[in-house]
């Protein structure tokens, strides 16, 4: 199949429009920089969402074929690997705003905690949280983030909150518990609208989130940046753009370009580029990046350090449900809020006496009180009309807890790619390894130890407990450190603007440069740090120093 080669040689290429691709591309768009954007996938129509659907509409549209408009991936369309005997869930989207479109909206500010972090994984972050304020604050007015005014040492706070939604009554009931027990439980934060922001109305409080926003209460790229990138006039995308390779210059060693084929047609093109970002998510930017070889960079462009694909770091968690005996037959209440909890625990196991595994976790609580959330039911016992009275009876009393805990960044947990496995494209499919060891063990059981006590303290009962029942690895859909950031070239790819050490035009501004994981949803940082390194990169081109 002949090859289609460009001849406009672009500005900057960015390869994803999700956190990390539409924040960069609608910074630098207002900047005065031409942009071409490739995504994998097609711009969704919000008309046809699923939005506000009641469990048995959903049920009887699937029986009859229908599929939503958004929806994760296929692995039949882009398959992975995994070890021998090994699981690894790995969710992505193919589509305009990525993640963006479905995403938890948990908007959570790392802290120095996380960024200086020195327990023998890993490496520090080359920079501090002094450094990052400035663009959490951007971003929180940007995107809108509902949530309260507290500020702890592992949760910094934001004067730029819109008002957080109101708390259901389980969620005062655990938050008063926590409490009575040394534990801080605050308004949770998430990028969900309490009150109009630049002409988008303020969340109607259904509680489909997932199923896609219509009238655009909740940020996404691809309604909220995208569209004010395209107005530039510095914008052009290309749909359905698989990238494939960042391509490079065998004199100068400096990417010159990418290579992408057509989603469905399969057809190859070319295009070239000045600065090309990758920002296709953690997993496909690492893919992109080790199928990017040379023979100045045979192991991958940039990876001069053999870091590239090392170091993937994930989050653990398990669910825990409960009732709450003091809300038995409460009358029924419209909880379901913003798609999520209305309150979180922060982490606090950094406090006190020494532990004997690192890192740490914080906690959420989504699908309590009354919401489509009556599946406790299928286990409980009884028949006919009394039957139906103790599952309402319950219903409003249900709890659940979601602890998260982070999994300290180890070599031996990696992104690579198999050549001897081709995918449709002809490209080498990437493998997965991920493993938990003693150390998230060791994290668990105070996980463990931690819900059983506030539950204890709410005077709660536990449904169907059971200690060590953990989600599956890549559950939580937070991958990172791949590519990671740090402020020495032998044991990282990118410096603290996400620009590769060894090659000065590629950017790397997803998830993947994050030198850890912690345990707090990544979002917020993502576009934070894409923010920041757009900055910059804005002001080398204005300079010259990229050629």
């Amino acid at each position: 199949m002949q090859i289609k080669k460009s001849p406009v040689i672009h500005d900057v290429v960015v390869i994803g429009s999700g956190a990390a691709g539409g924040m960069t591309a609608w910074n630098l768009t207002r900047k005065g920089v031409n942009v071409l954007l490739l995504d994998a996938g097609s711009r969704y129509d919000t008309d046809k969402y699923w939005m506000a659907l009641l469990p048995y509409e959903r049920r009887e549209r699937l029986q009859r074929g229908e599929r939503p408009e958004l929806g994760f991936l296929d692995t039949k369309e882009q398959p992975y690997l995994v070890p021998a005997g090994k699981r690894y869930d790995l969710y992505r989207v193919w589509g305009h705003g990525g993640k963006t479109n479905m995403w938890g909206r948990v908007s959570l500010r790392y802290s120095d905690v996380d960024f200086k972090v020195n327990d023998g994984y890993g490496i520090p972050w080359p920079f501090e949280y002094k450094d990052l304020k400035p663009y959490y604050d951007r971003v929180d007015q940007l995107i809108g983030v509902c949530g309260g005014d507290d500020d702890t040492d592992t949760l910094p706070g934001s004067q730029f909150h819109q008002p957080a939604p109101a708390m259901r009554c389980g969620e005062y009931a655990v938050k008063n518990a926590a409490a009575g027990i040394g534990i801080k439980i605050v308004a949770g934060r998430r990028a969900n609208l309490t009150k109009p922001l630049n002409g988008r109305a303020a969340c109607h409080y259904c509680g489909d989130c997932g199923s896609g926003c219509t009238t655009g209460s909740f940020f996404n790229t691809a309604l909220h940046v995208l569209p004010a990138a395209i107005k530039t006039g510095k914008l052009k995308i290309i749909s359905n753009a698989v990238a494939g390779r960042v391509l490079v210059d065998a004199k100068t060693g400096l990417a010159n370009g990418v290579q992408y084929f057509d989603r469905y047609s399969k057809q190859e093109s070319q295009v070239r580029a000045k600065v090309v970002v990758v920002a296709a998510s953690c997993v496909d930017s690492t893919r992109i990046l080790l199928n990017s070889k040379s023979n100045i960079y045979p192991n991958g462009i940039g990876n001069v350090s053999g870091t590239l694909g090392q170091y993937f770091t994930e989050q653990f968690r398990f669910h825990v449900q409960t009732f709450l005996p003091h809300l038995y037959g409460r009358p029924t209440t419209h909880d379901s809020g913003i798609g999520g909890e209305h309150i979180y625990m922060p982490r606090f196991n950094h406090r006190g006496a020494k532990r004997d595994y690192a890192r740490g976790f914080g906690m959420q609580f989504w699908a309590s009180g009354c919401q489509n959330n009556a599946s406790f039911a299928k286990n409980l016992s009884g028949f006919g009309g009394a039957f139906k009275k103790d599952v309402l009876r319950r219903y409003p009393a249900l709890f659940q807890f979601h602890p998260y805990g982070e999994i300290p960044p180890r070599a031996d947990n990696r992104i690579e790619v198999d050549e001897t496995k081709l995918d449709q494209y002809g490209l080498p499919i990437m493998r997965m390894v991920l493993n938990y060891t003693d150390n998230e063990s060791k994290m668990a059981e105070e996980m463990y130890d931690t819900v059983e006590a506030i539950v204890k303290a709410a005077k709660g009962e536990l449904i169907n407990y059971q200690r060590g029942d953990l989600d599956h690895p890549g559950s939580p859909i937070h991958e990172h450190g791949t590519c990671r950031m740090g402020s020495d070239p032998k044991t990282s790819m990118l410096n603290g603007f996400n620009q590769m050490h060894a090659v000065k035009n590629v950017f790397v501004t997803d998830g993947s440069s994050f030198p850890s994981a912690t345990e707090k949803n990544p979002t917020l940082t993502i576009l934070a740090v894409a923010w920041r390194a757009s900055d910059y990169l804005a002001e080398q081109i204005k300079k010259g120093n990229l050629s």
